[in-house]
């Protein structure tokens, strides 16, 4: 009888839905005594995870390694650029990722929520706080491209400055999608207003990499 209630409780377990966890999730978490912008971004088909994780510190994405799914609870590894093992579990609860990142055996309490289409890396240093997407615009759709059915994603590398603001002297299209859409990109990019970066406190310039999707 136990048995068979042990096999029970374990098909159950294991057919448990698992949530939509799809998405950029951005935070701030605690490494060698200061706090630094972390962004993870999930990729999900089913119980399948793949993505990355950026921080203010990385020069690049590191790719989420071991990665599973259990229910609302997601857990990963990525190697930082010091190619130590950082490990995360978090749980999604009332719209947050709620958890804990473990690296050397130091462990951060971390909460992650929804992020904008932007990731981050700082001009120079390490950053307290990543910039945070106040307003967003919508951008428009040329007629060559509605006419051509194009759909897709402008890949746009700013500047943020301590005003919040996107310098418009300095974006480049890093993904193109031609037919006047990295143009409709840009125009509504530069509409855009952050909470700035802040590094120790003060407002500081921040480089980001934002994502312009076009649906029709």
């Amino acid at each position: 009888m136990f048995r068979s209630l042990l096999v029970l409780v374990i098909a159950a377990t294991s057919n448990l839905a698992a949530a939509d966890v799809r998405g950029k999730w951005s935070g701030t978490m605690e490494a060698n005594g200061s706090r630094i912008g972390v962004v993870v971004t999930l990729n999900q088909r089913g119980q399948e995870l793949s993505g990355s994780v950026t921080t203010s510190d990385d020069t690049k994405p590191a790719p989420i390694e071991m990665a599973e799914i259990q229910g609302n609870t997601v857990t990963f590894e990525v190697h930082d650029d010091a190619n130590r093992i950082v490990k995360f579990r978090l749980a999604l609860t009332d719209g947050l990722m709620r958890g804990e990142i473990s690296v050397g055996g130091r462990v951060t309490k971390v909460v992650l929520s929804p992020a904008s289409d932007a990731g981050f890396y700082p001009i120079a240093g390490g950053l307290s706080s990543p910039p945070v997407l106040l307003k967003r615009v919508e951008p428009g759709y040329t007629e060559e491209a509605r006419a051509a059915r194009v759909q897709g994603t402008v890949v746009l590398q700013v500047e943020i400055d301590p005003g919040g603001k996107v310098a418009t002297t300095h974006i480049a299209v890093i993904r193109s999608l031609g037919l006047g859409l990295d143009e409709k990109a840009i125009e509504a990019v530069k509409q855009w207003k952050f909470k700035p970066a802040t590094r120790n406190g003060t407002p500081v310039t921040a480089k980001a990499t934002i994502e312009v999707n076009f649906r029709q």
